[in-house]
């Protein structure tokens, strides 16, 4: 049995008749589940191993789906595939028959339902958790936030098992806004939100349009990191050196050195990796070289290779010169995810029925926008994904008409129904 509540804002005046209106907020109310945040889910070592396992089959796969889109050709592809998961694993909470196993398998969860929700649960603390020792070690404090919320259609009656979920295990109640009646500043609403938890790296999420009378229900993570090397870079170290790319077209790049030091470093077949700590050790950056085409390589990689890259690290001494970077990605991943076979959730025939049965859901689209900042200092990222589920309103027949044959045509008055003209055209001419 779930026992939920609903907090109503006290409500807001209107701004006096020579003040605009602010298009960029609405009133919020919040659907909360009674039931608390479980701070404390526990995993068995094999739930856990199943758990990483996912994480890197999804990672790949919905790279290697992204890479796949034409204007993928020449860009840089940079993802959150934690932000991905929790985000579509909210929605996942209320997906039914053929629309969940689809989901379950492109998105690669493989532990029983009960206990996929848990491991995310537990993910997601284990992350908040990190960085605690090493706020006041540095003049750059760490920081990885993870922040998930929903916002849903006022009036509009949600399962209580999905509110319960959301609850215990995301740390989410459901924000309620007008979609119907005021679209735009709901969609500011939710952008506002996003661009907070981000340090505003992520503007505009939900773009213009992609909010509408039909949408239902927005389900959105937002992840934040920012933390300084162990060992950082000397900054008189970094200078200008050639950069070859994919074609063999060289630019240039200011690239970063630093001297021989022990690092987890590994060569591979057709690959050399080496892994970057960050204060206090707890998180790392991964860099993956190819030795050979890098389109070979890509085109092999699974999320078995990069957790085999992951444990055949081991302590080398290493000079290592990287490249500054920065760089912002913005997706749209229906198309993707309908190739890894979450096709479904997306059509009319969609079965959302735990998250509403009050109205015929669908998913609309599922957007992510990625930012990236590396220098001698450490690295800042930033990303978030947003769900948006709209009402599936019932179709029209189709019918198909085609005049390729003598007919008839008049004028008519509607409101007197009287035929002004009627005639008949027997061969068509100019």
């Amino acid at each position: 049995m779930s026992s939920n509540s609903q907090e109503t804002p006290d409500s807001v005046p209107p701004p006096p008749a020579d003040e605009p209106v602010d298009q960029g907020k609405v009133p919020i109310g919040v659907v909360r589940s009674a039931q608390q945040r479980n701070m404390d889910p526990q995993l068995a070592p094999t739930e856990l191993e199943t758990l990483t396992r996912s994480q890197a089959n999804l990672a790949v796969d919905l790279y290697q789906a992204v890479r796949e889109r034409p204007e993928s050709a020449d860009e840089a592809l940079f993802l959150s595939p934690h932000s991905v998961s929790i985000a579509l694993a909210m929605t996942y909470a209320g997906a039914r028959g053929t629309t969940a196993d689809e989901m379950k398998s492109a998105l690669h969860f493989e532990l029983p339902d009960d206990r996929l929700h848990t491991a995310f649960d537990y993910l997601d603390l284990q992350l908040a958790s990190r960085g605690k020792d090493v706020e006041e070690k540095d003049k750059q404090p760490f920081r990885l936030e993870v922040t998930n919320s929903v916002w849903g259609q006022t009036g509009t009656p949600f399962e209580g098992p999905f509110l319960d979920n959301l609850a215990v295990n995301y740390g989410a109640g459901l924000n309620v806004v007008d979609f119907v009646g005021a679209s735009e500043k709901s969609r500011h609403t939710i952008n506002g939100w996003v661009e907070e938890r981000t340090e505003r790296r992520i503007k505009d999420i939900l773009p213009q349009g992609s909010v509408d009378p039909d949408t239902r229900l927005v389900l959105v993570n937002a992840v934040y990191f920012k933390a300084a090397w162990a060992t950082k870079f000397a900054r008189d170290a970094t200078a200008e050196a050639s950069f070859t790319k994919i074609d063999g077209s060289k630019v240039p790049v200011s690239m970063m050195s630093a001297p021989p030091m022990p690092r987890p470093y590994v060569r591979g077949a057709g690959y050399e990796a080496v892994e970057l700590p960050y204060d206090g050790d707890e998180l790392s950056m991964l860099v993956i070289a190819p030795t050979g085409p890098f389109s070979d390589f890509e085109a092999s990689l699974t999320g078995e290779n990069l957790l085999d890259v992951l444990a055949g690290l081991e302590r080398r001494e290493v000079q290592l010169s990287l490249p500054k970077l920065k760089l912002e990605s913005n997706f749209a991943l229906k198309a993707p995810l309908q190739a890894l076979g979450m096709k479904q959730a997306f059509e009319r025939s969609a079965d959302f029925s735990g998250i509403s049965t009050a109205e015929k859901l669908r998913v609309a689209d599922v957007l992510h926008k990625t930012f990236l900042h590396v220098d001698e200092d450490g690295t800042e990222a930033a990303a978030s994904t947003a769900v948006t589920v709209v009402n599936t309103s019932a179709p029209l027949d189709v019918v198909t008409m085609k005049v390729d044959r003598p007919f008839f045509l008049a004028i008519v008055d509607r409101a007197t129904k009287s035929f002004v003209f009627f005639g008949r055209v027997l061969e068509p001419k100019l």
